[in-house]
Order: structure tokens, then C-alpha cells, then sequence
């Protein structure tokens, strides 16, 4: 499936299949983690039951997409220790890999690094890049790793066991491709752990740190009917400089409508692009689109609109009828965010739900449930400079499975030129 935005053009799509090949036995490719001229660097997992928890490199040539190695990256220290795989990311030539540890001893949770050569052979040995004081195994705090915009640096955030009423903290820093820390902070944003959340880290070339926060209200001060009527939660854009060691906010509200979902984007001028999809009933539904565009200097809202999505759009999941009376679409994840080169942007969105079955043995009491996944029709909003929608398409699909958390379904995406591929 393809399509062209914003004008109809041609495109040519090269394609090179690669050799048939085995593979390994209750394995299954899982990511690309990078690619060179030559070398495309792919991970490979066991999802049985009794395998290795260790991750797989495998490397294939873009001559003949051949495979040309595979070997699994051991996470175990010098001391026997056995580390927790993270994440994995290809930099400048080099795999890095991360992983975390929990010491009962030390009530310490850590983080580590390794670094392996383009040959998958380790040149820096498991590194402790972060460490967390954690009383409770069961509240350890936890890492997360994010890549640049440019690929060349990591963004570790460190964060501390959660504690209900306790104010919000965690740390940020950023590595280059050799594990040196480029810098370093603690951020005390100005609210409580149980009202706060964090997530869609960017990082950009300057090494600044946008995150998309969503803070929750304090029900306790909220009427019955504001609780069941209103958002009972909004969402800030952050932005941590680190030439000014400064952290700014910018808060995202479209009371008394819902922001069903959410996705922040970085522009290569520092401005911030916030947009998503708005509901007038629940924050799982949804009706329209949204988008807001912050100057990141002056802090202010250069572009903001919200449009309800057009009838003949809602046509193609429901009756006319039922269209208009502006009934609103449910259980739609928003999964891309592709800039325009002319400030636009065009959202990606999939239907998912699951469910669960259970039935109960009428002799001995024994209940067996059964879970399905669902993951149906995409889709896409291309999305003007102005925030009206220019278009909004739907590509159907309906894909199911049961018993194996929708490992084998959803969709592949690709952006090339002016065209959008899945």
C-alpha cells in the first residue's frame, strides 16, 4: 500500500529480495537497529519459554540482503553477574548496548553499557553507567534509553522507586558513542510523583531534551459531574536546555475537549509540534485532530487548530446517519508523526483493542481464559501548515490472534520522498 501527499507524484521502488535462509528455531526478528553503506544490523530474539534472555545481532549485506553473522550479545559482567537486557542502538559503526541489575545487597539498582564493534565483538566490557538507590526490589525506580534525532548520542533517564506523595524528581544524561558523559542533571519538575508522568523523549542535535508530560488533577477538588464531563487530566511539552541547564514548560489544553492521544515532534529549529487527536466524550474515543506549534524562544503558540474530522471521512466506519449525529470513533493509537517540509504534519493512526474470555470448569472450578488481540484499520490525517486537515484517509484492515500478545500483527512504515509506505 502506498500513498502520496501532499500532490499526486510517481515513485519508483526499488526492491531487493534477499536469499531464502533458515531460521533459527523459536526465534523471530524483532528490530533494525541501524544500517551503513553496505551492512544492514538487525535483532533477532527467542520467545521460547526456556530460552536466552540474551538478544541476537545479526548482520546482513545490502548486495543480496545475505546474512553475513549472527551472534548473541552475552549480558553477563566479569563478577557472573547476570544483567536484565535493555535496548540496543548502532553508532557510528559501533553497537551499544544497555542493560539494568537490581543488587538486593546493595538496595542499589544499576544501569550498564557495552560497546561492541561493527563485527559484533565487544571492545568495551558491561560499563555502570547509573545507579538508583532502591530499598525494594518489587520499587526499584527504573532506566530508560533514548537515541538522538542524529544517532549519535543517548539520552539516559534515571528514575527514582515511586513514592505517592512525594515530589516529582528524576535525572537526566547524555552520552556519546564512547559512554562519555557529555552531561549531567537532576530535574525537579514542579509537581507531585502520583500526578505525573513521562514519555515521547527527543533529543536533538544540540543535545537539548524535549519530553511530553501528562499531569493528572486532583480529583478530590473536581465535582462528580466535572470528573464525568471534562478532562481529568492535561499534558505539558518540556524542554530541558543544556546551555541555559533550564527547564521549560509549555502546557497543551483543549478543555473542555479531551486529548484522546498525543505525539510531540521537534522541528530542525528547536520549535515544538504537538498533535493528536481530541474527543468531545471520553479520552478514548476520538472525532477530530489538533495541532499547536510553540516558538521555542518565545514560548508562544505560533499555530493552533483543532477540526472535526469531515463527514464523508466518518462514512467509511458508519452509517451516514450515525455520521451525522457526529457519533465518534473508538480505540485508535496514534503510532507516527511525519513533519511536512512545509510545517505540516501527517498523523498515523491503528484501531487496537483486546479482550478477554474465560470460562469456568463446571466439575472442578478450573477457569482457562483466552486473550484476543485486534489490530484493524489505519489511519492517516495530512494535516496544513494552518492545522486544517487537507485530507484524512482510511486503510482497512482487520488482523486477529489469540494467546500470543499480537506479536505477529499491526504494520511496517516507511516514509521515502512524498510518499508514505505500509
Amino acid at each position: 500500500i502506498l500513498l502520496l501527499y501532499p500532490v499526486t507524484v510517481s515513485a519508483q521502488l526499488e526492491i531487493t529480495w534477499g536469499i531464502p535462509q533458515k531460521q533459527q528455531r523459536k526465534t523471530a526478528m524483532t528490530d533494525m537497529i541501524g544500517a551503513e553503506d553496505t551492512n544492514i544490523y538487525t535483532l533477532r530474539k527467542d520467545y521460547s519459554l526456556f530460552g536466552s534472555s540474551d538478544p541476537i545481532v545479526e548482520r546482513y549485506k545490502q548486495s543480496d540482503m545475505g546474512l553475513d553473522y549472527s551472534k548473541r550479545i552475552v549480558h553477563s559482567r566479569f563478577d557472573g553477574t547476570n544483567l536484565r537486557p535493555s535496548v540496543q542502538f548502532f553508532i557510528n559503526g559501533s553497537i551499544l548496548a544497555f542493560a539494568t541489575y537490581y543488587d538486593s545487597e546493595k538496595n542499589m539498582n544499576f544501569a550498564f553499557a557495552e560497546i561492541l564493534d561493527a563485527q559484533a565483538t565487544v571492545t568495551r566490557s558491561w560499563t555502570e553507567i547509573g545507579r538508583i538507590p532502591a530499598d525494594k526490589r518489587s520499587n526499584p525506580g527504573s532506566f530508560l534509553f533514548r537515541l538522538s534525532q542524529d544517532s549519535s548520542k543517548v539520552l539516559v533517564i534515571s528514575n527514582p522507586p515511586y513514592e505517592q506523595y512525594a515530589d516529582e524528581k528524576f535525572t537526566l544524561q547524555l552520552l556519546d558513542d564512547k559512554l562519555n558523559v557529555l552531561w549531567k542533571n537532576d530535574i525537579l519538575p514542579p509537581y507531585k510523583d502520583k500526578y505525573f508522568s513521562l514519555n515521547n523523549f527527543i533529543v536533538n542535535d544540540a543535545g537539548d531534551v524535549y519530553m511530553l508530560a501528562t499531569i493528572s488533577k486532583d480529583k478530590s477538588v473536581m465535582t462528580r459531574r466535572e470528573r464525568r464531563t471534562t478532562p481529568t487530566y492535561y499534558h505539558s511539552a518540556l524542554m530541558y536546555s543544556q546551555a541555559t541547564q533550564e527547564l521549560g514548560e509549555y502546557e497543551i489544553k483543549l478543555d473542555p475537549k479531551f486529548i484522546s492521544d498525543i505525539i510531540l515532534a521537534v522541528t530542525d529549529s528547536g520549535d515544538i509540534i504537538c498533535s493528536g487527536f481530541y474527543s468531545n466524550k471520553s479520552s478514548n474515543a476520538i472525532i477530530g485532530s489538533f495541532y499547536l506549534k510553540i516558538d521555542k524562544e518565545t514560548r508562544k503558540v505560533e499555530t493552533e487548530e483543532t477540526m472535526d474530522f469531515p463527514k464523508e471521512f466518518l462514512t467509511q466506519f458508519m452509517s451516514t446517519r450515525r455520521a451525522s449525529k457526529n457519533q465518534e470513533l473508538y480505540d485508535y493509537s496514534l503510532r507516527y508523526l511525519v513533519q511536512r517540509e512545509d510545517g505540516g504534519a501527517i498523523l498515523v493512526a491503528e484501531q487496537f483493542y483486546e479482550y478477554e474470555v474465560c470460562s469456568a470448569d463446571p466439575r472442578t472450578g478450573a477457569q482457562t481464559c483466552t486473550y484476543y488481540y485486534y489490530y484493524n484499520d489505519i489511519v492517516v490525517v495530512n494535516i496544513d501548515p494552518d492545522g486544517r486537515i487537507r485530507w484524512s484517509k482510511k486503510i482497512p484492515k482487520l488482523q486477529v490472534s489469540r494467546n500470543d500478545g499480537g506479536f505477529f500483527l499491526s504494520f511496517a512504515f516507511a516514509v521515502s520522498g512524498n510518499t508514505l509506505y505500509f
